[in-house]
């Protein structure tokens, strides 16, 4: 029997997938900014659990996760803004640093169009399982008139 197998280091499933640098670069990107960015909402919803109005005595005043009283005039936002703060910290990424600023390489007009016929695709078949037409084969997409003088 293969060591690798025997202590768990080597389990099924884990294939390594050739993935595009480009590719790779944009999603180390995509997650930093998901990052910056439910740290900012985390940040805003902490401030309005912070300035929540309290009734006096109440245990949500002090403490986070103690409810507050069914008189607190707040309680409401107050709830409202917890569940926003705490789903920034569960789906934060725990660690996504920047990527270094690597030169720019727009991308062909074949992979452009290819992406763009794969998200129609997808927005077709979400539209048939919702069980209507598709919007964008109803009425086709404005088209660019010339003017002439």
């Amino acid at each position: 029997m293969d060591p690798k197998k025997m202590m768990g280091v080597e389990v099924p499933g884990d294939q390594r997938v050739p993935v595009p640098v480009r590719d790779w670069n944009a999603m180390k990107l995509a997650l930093w900014r998901s990052k910056i960015s439910l740290d900012i909402v985390a940040h805003a919803a902490a401030e309005l659990v912070s300035r929540a109005a309290h009734m006096e005595g109440c245990p949500g005043k002090v403490v986070e996760t103690e409810p507050c009283l069914i008189d607190c005039p707040d309680r409401e936002l107050r709830m409202s803004a917890l569940v926003i703060l705490n789903a920034a910290r569960q789906f934060a990424p725990i660690d996504a640093r920047k990527p270094a600023n690597a030169p720019y390489y727009a991308p062909s007009r074949e992979y452009f169009s290819e992406v763009l016929a794969t998200l129609a695709i997808a927005q077709a078949e979400l539209e048939a399982l919702r069980g209507s037409a598709p919007a964008f084969v109803a009425s086709p997409p404005p088209q660019l008139e010339e003017k002439t003088p």
